[in-house]
């Protein structure tokens, strides 16, 4: 590693480009690469046409969700001891009033109404202790930082009066009751059951516990190192939290609502990592939701996870010009390993211990390419990993939502950006922490508001 302004050597590549073992090695390797036109033209006959309706069958508003998150050091002096930022974005789109924005007469948008959506942007804000960071006088670094996350889930998040509390959703997607057998704090043994209490007290440490404690976000914060996963984990978790936690209170006030909406995260519908157990909560949880509406007579909601990047995007990109265009491909694990993954022993079931949504490549009727999942309409992975493996294949489970979440990307897909859509867009622009200005800001933020102990 270099010193801090020390500069590398220009040629500090040529070590790797004269030595004969590196492309021994890559001769070695097996990866994803580009197919020639005989593989392309059998990949693509596995695509089918998929003919949209004429208008499109749209929702009336569209709730689209961006996250970001900063690591920032408190001072120039201290660049290992941070503070994270993580930042959720949501923005309403009323589907009347989008069609507005372009004035009939000139065909350009009419500014004054764009400001006017961007202003239905509600953005979140969570500060969490980073690297070599003790919060509340916590006895380590991972103490604190389990501090922190409750006291940041446990916020009311409301600006009207009302409760948006994501400790409460957390409770409500265990059915009432969430439990754990180990201290987070001294690791020995015990039975924790959170029904009413948020908050217990480790009868061996005397340590608090949380609530928050079951979703494990803590084990990836090391007292010495960089917690950067940490925070990317958290901020994964509140997104779907968020997203969860507002359709749950649209449909205590209005089911009918509900069903006329979608919701567009950036991003797959999964939860990674520690807290990865999260997801088959979720997946249970819009289960009943769209069983409800269905018990009234109404459509289920429209949740669409869409992915910019990735190893699918890389695929779907390397395949784009062999495609015709409005084609579609449910992609089933077979095809996920055979020409994605590159697996000679995939698992029996791909994301089963983290996807509650589906992946699909669509090819849209203007040539733009995108990676979209839909949850899973089923209330759980039973009975076994193959046979969910085979059911959540069959394109005919998911009813007209493919063809809904097609016609919501083509009425919204976007030049500016490469596989954007004008939602996504928006809420990106909200949530995301630019280095300038945003950045700078937080900086000063840090500096000027941490208390020097």
């Amino acid at each position: 590693m270099p010193y801090n302004g020390e500069k590398a050597s220009k040629g500090g590549h040529a070590d790797f480009v004269k030595n004969p073992d590196v492309m021994s090695f890559l001769a070695e390797c097996e990866y994803m690469r580009e197919p020639n036109s005989a593989e392309a033209s059998l990949i693509a006959s596995s695509y089918q046409k998929i003919l949209l309706t004429v208008p499109l069958d749209l929702p009336r508003y569209v709730v689209a969700s961006d996250a970001s998150k900063s690591d920032t050091p408190i001072n120039d002096k201290l660049p290992s001891t941070q503070i994270g930022f993580i930042k959720v974005s949501q923005v309403l789109i009323g589907m009347e009033r989008y069609a507005e924005l372009i004035d009939p007469a000139s065909r350009f948008v009419d500014p004054f109404k764009a400001a006017e959506m961007h202003r239905n942007a509600s953005a979140i804000t969570f500060t969490l202790p980073g690297s070599n960071i003790r919060f509340q006088g916590a006895k380590s670094v991972k103490d604190g930082f389990r501090r922190a996350v409750f006291k940041q889930l446990n916020a009311n998040r409301a600006k009207d009066g009302s409760d948006f509390v994501l400790t409460e959703t957390l409770l409500q997607l265990n059915n009432g009751i969430i439990e754990f057998a180990l201290c987070p704090s001294c690791c020995i043994e015990n039975d924790f059951k959170f029904i009413t209490q948020e908050v217990q007290h480790c009868p061996h440490c005397k340590e608090p516990v949380f609530i928050t404690d079951w979703l494990r976000l803590h084990e990836d914060i090391s007292d010495f190192g960089n917690n950067t996963s940490a925070m990317t984990r958290m901020m994964n978790v509140i997104e779907h939290l968020l997203l969860v936690t507002l359709i749950h209170q649209i449909f205590s006030v209005s089911p009918k609502s509900l069903s006329s909406m979608a919701f567009v995260i950036d991003g797959p519908l999964a939860i990674f990592g520690q807290p990865a157990k999260l997801h088959s909560r979720i997946m249970e949880f819009l289960f009943k939701i769209n069983n409800r509406l269905s018990e009234l007579g109404m459509d289920p909601i429209l949740i669409i996870g869409l992915q910019k990047s990735g190893d699918v995007m890389d695929h779907a990109n390397i395949l784009n010009k062999f495609l015709p265009p409005s084609v579609i491909k449910l992609l089933d694990d077979e095809y996920r390993y055979k020409y994605i993954k590159g697996s000679d022993s995939p698992s029996e079931n791909f994301g089963g211990e983290t996807y509650y949504g589906q992946d699909f490549i669509f090819k849209t009727e203007k040539g733009r390419i995108f990676n979209f999942a839909i949850p899973y309409p089923f209330p759980d992975k039973a009975p076994g990993k193959k046979e969910f493996s085979k059911k959540k294949s069959k394109i005919e489970h998911y009813g007209n939502l493919v063809e809904k979440a097609c016609n919501l990307i083509c009425h919204f897909e976007l030049d500016l950006y490469q596989n954007a859509i004008v939602p996504v867009a928006l809420a990106h622009r909200h949530a995301s922490i630019s280095i300038v200005p945003g950045g700078k800001v937080l900086d000063i933020i840090t500096k000027t508001g941490l208390k020097n102990n």
